[in-house]
Order: structure tokens, then C-alpha cells, then sequence
């Protein structure tokens, strides 16, 4: 019987043979090892192909980005602005898509999303998948919405690209206003504070920050009247609804050569290329002022090679002749920083604006 047989191999000289029971209770251990030395193995093989298959995903994984890298572009690429169209940043953004197009051999499509002095486009850019076919125009205001308040966005949130261009602010009044020098207008605004009434492009915009630092280091006060941009503003000086306007050296370059306006003085250490004539604040004894900027980012994560090759793209249509004579004709300095340089650039502005902001504001409610 089968039972004996398996009694007979556990037999061992010197011991007293098994009994039935004994020897069926020894086969049932003798399976039930065997059946778990099985269920081991298998354990182990399914470990070993789990392994396998994930270093091919891996492998997989790398050859797919390699590839969609090497091919890149492939498609269209949006480029949201985050202004209305006709402003300084949309004219940038619509000159460097139109070169981009030359360099990378597919549409760039801009886009704008207007709000809360760019919130809406910045944090719109960063929720988007970090592929190369979505990018951000890039302003002064990445470095500002925090420290307003506005959105939790900033540029910790972006993988910078490059910066292409700086502006300087200006102060303008009306050609026939009795003002003909800022050291004046500083005067009368002393004398009868809160009463005279500043344009800038929209509460919270770089402009309106320059007001408030005008304010500040003046010890002035003025009503600050915030547009729809700094074209807004200027129409409003123009029909005389306000009494000044802070904008950039170019949005008032050409009505200040038209003679329709008068610019007092540029908030910086130097002169504007587009109005040699009016004095930098500097050489006036006063030091304030902080300029609007452009660049571009991508959601962050981007791949490297994408990255190299966007870099690159920008480098030629920042080099170009149509981008730098919209430089000249806007009043801007053209100033190319790579990734790196900018985001060091950024972090420095980032935090003066982190300092500078909530300071005036709080002197803003204090005057009051």
C-alpha cells in the first residue's frame, strides 16, 4: 500500500518503525513543504519578471522621450500672453512667435489671458503639461503676484527660459500742463497731497508700483487712477481726465515727440535711448524706479533637449532685425539672459518686490 511504501523510506535503522497514523501525518508535512517550496519559487519568478518588465518600461520610457525630443517640434505652439492685445507685452510676444515660427518650422500661436496683473495667464502656464507646446510670456509681474496677493504663483512654479527686454518708466503730463520739470510737479504734489490724480495701466502693474515708489521717496501723495493698460491711461492724459501718467519710455516716446505730452523724468540711473532729452531721477538727486521687464517660461519639468532647443530658438529670434528694431521703435533695451542668468535675475527681483511691496502698500493705507 502506499502507506507502507512511504513508511518504508522513513524508516531509519535503530528506530522503531512509524506507525499509520505517524506516517500519514509525516507525508501530509512532506506535501505541504513541497507545495510551499513551489509557492516560493513561484513567488520568486514573479518577483524576477515584475523586475524585468519594469526595467523595459524604463528602457521603453527613455527611448519614447528621446525620440519625441529629437522630433520636437511636431505641432503647433500656443503662447499665452498675459495682457490684452496692443500693449508692450502682447507687441513682444507677437514679434518673438513670428521669428520662433523661422526657428522651429511650426506655428506659434499667442493667446491672450488678461487678469489680476497676470495671475490668470501665470498660474493657466503652469498647470499645463511640461512638453514644449505650451509656453508663457514672462514679465516683471511673475515676480510680483505673490507679494500682491494675487495668486499663489511665481517663478519657483516655471522653468525660465530667457530674458529678452527691459523698459524703463517714465512720467508724463500734459503738453500744456504748467508742469515743465518733475522737481515742480514735486513741489505742488507736497503742497496739496492727494489732490492730483496719476494714470497707470491697472492697480498692482509694475507702473502703478512705480507710482507708489515715486510717492515714497518724494513723501508725496497722489490719487492713483488704474486703466486697462497704460494706452488707456495715455488717453485719458490725453483728454486731460488725469493729471500724469507713469508708462514705459516708449508707449509715450511717440506723443512726446508729437508734442501732445511732456515727459518729466525717467525712474532710472540713465537716460532713455527714445527720449535723451529727459533726465534720469538719478541725475536729479533721487533714487527710485524699477523696470518693467520681458521673458519666457515653460510649465516646469520640461525636458532638457526641449528646453536646448526653445533656448536656442529664442537666442536667433531675439537676434533678429525685426525684434530689435521693435526694441528700438518701443523704447526698450534689448538684453538677452539664458536660463540660468535669468533665473538669477528673477530670484533678485522676486525678492525686492517681497520687500518693496507690502512696505508700500502700508504706506499707501497710512496716508489715507
Amino acid at each position: 500500500m502506499p502507506v507502507s511504501t512511504h513508511t518504508s523510506r522513513l524508516q531509519h535503522p535503530g528506530r522503531r518503525p512509524l506507525t499509520a497514523h505517524q506516517a500519514g501525518l509525516a507525508q501530509s508535512s512532506h506535501l505541504e513543504s513541497m507545495t510551499l517550496l513551489r509557492q516560493c519559487d513561484a513567488d520568486a519568478l514573479s518577483r524576477v519578471v515584475l523586475i524585468l518588465w519594469l526595467a523595459g518600461q524604463i528602457v521603453l520610457s527613455f527611448g519614447c522621450h528621446s525620440t519625441q525630443s529629437r522630433s520636437y517640434p511636431s505641432k503647433p505652439i500656443r503662447l499665452i500672453v498675459q495682457t490684452v492685445p496692443g500693449g508692450l507685452s502682447d507687441a513682444v510676444s507677437r514679434v518673438m512667435a513670428s521669428q520662433l515660427e523661422l526657428q522651429l518650422g511650426v506655428p506659434v500661436v499667442c493667446e491672450n489671458r488678461p487678469g489680476a496683473a497676470g495671475a490668470v495667464a501665470f498660474l493657466y502656464v503652469v498647470r499645463q503639461r511640461p512638453d514644449g507646446y505650451l509656453l508663457g510670456h514672462g514679465p516683471v509681474e511673475i515676480a510680483m503676484v505673490q507679494a500682491l496677493g494675487l495668486a499663489q504663483v511665481g517663478p519657483k512654479d516655471m522653468d525660465l527660459l530667457c530674458l529678452v527686454s527691459m523698459s524703463d518708466p517714465v512720467l508724463a503730463v500734459h503738453s500744456a500742463s504748467s508742469w515743465k520739470t518733475f522737481n515742480a510737479l514735486v513741489e505742488s504734489a507736497r503742497t496739496r497731497p492727494g489732490y492730483y490724480i496719476i494714470g497707470n495701466s491697472g492697480t498692482g502693474s509694475i507702473w502703478h508700483i512705480n507710482a507708489l515708489l515715486l510717492e515714497e521717496a518724494t513723501r508725496t501723495q497722489f490719487v492713483h487712477c488704474p486703466f486697462g493698460g497704460s494706452a488707456a491711461a495715455i488717453t485719458a492724459l490725453l483728454g486731460r481726465h488725469v493729471d500724469a501718467v507713469v508708462a514705459g519710455a516708449g508707449e509715450v516716446a511717440p506723443y512726446v515727440q508729437a508734442g501732445s505730452l511732456r515727459a518729466l523724468a525717467v525712474f532710472s540711473a540713465q537716460r532713455s535711448p527714445v527720449l535723451p532729452d529727459v533726465p534720469a531721477v538719478r541725475e536729479l538727486g533721487w533714487d527710485f524706479g524699477t523696470p518693467a521687464w520681458s521673458g519666457f517660461y515653460a510649465p516646469k519639468g520640461l525636458p532638457d533637449p526641449v528646453r536646448s532647443r526653445l533656448v536656442g530658438a529664442f537666442k536667433k529670434a531675439f537676434e533678429s532685425e525685426a525684434f530689435q528694431r521693435l526694441c528700438r521703435e518701443r523704447g526698450m533695451r534689448a538684453v538677452f539672459l539664458g536660463p540660468d542668468e535669468f533665473r538669477v535675475f528673477v530670484d533678485g527681483q522676486t525678492q525686492f518686490f517681497e520687500s518693496a511691496i507690502p512696505r508700500l502698500i502700508t504706506r499707501a493705507w497710512a496716508v489715507q
